[in-house]
């Protein structure tokens, strides 16, 4: 991890590469890491852009 921050920075201060805010509903890795509600969950999935799923989600609390 430590790597990867001094590898970020040096390009934010080359101008190489722009760091911008993300707000946590917008973490697509929280697909991936955590248990979330149907909508959340259907919403990042399609901002995978993964292909149309082949079934939906039923039941649940959301």
């Amino acid at each position: 991890m430590e790597i990867d921050v001094h590898f970020v920075r040096e390009r934010v201060q080359r101008k190489e590469m722009q760091v911008c805010h993300l707000s946590s509903t917008e973490q697509l890795g929280d697909i991936l890491t955590k248990s979330l509600a149907a909508p959340q969950f259907q919403y990042l999935r399609n901002n995978l852009m993964l292909g149309k799923p082949r079934m939906s989600l039923q039941g649940g609390n959301s």
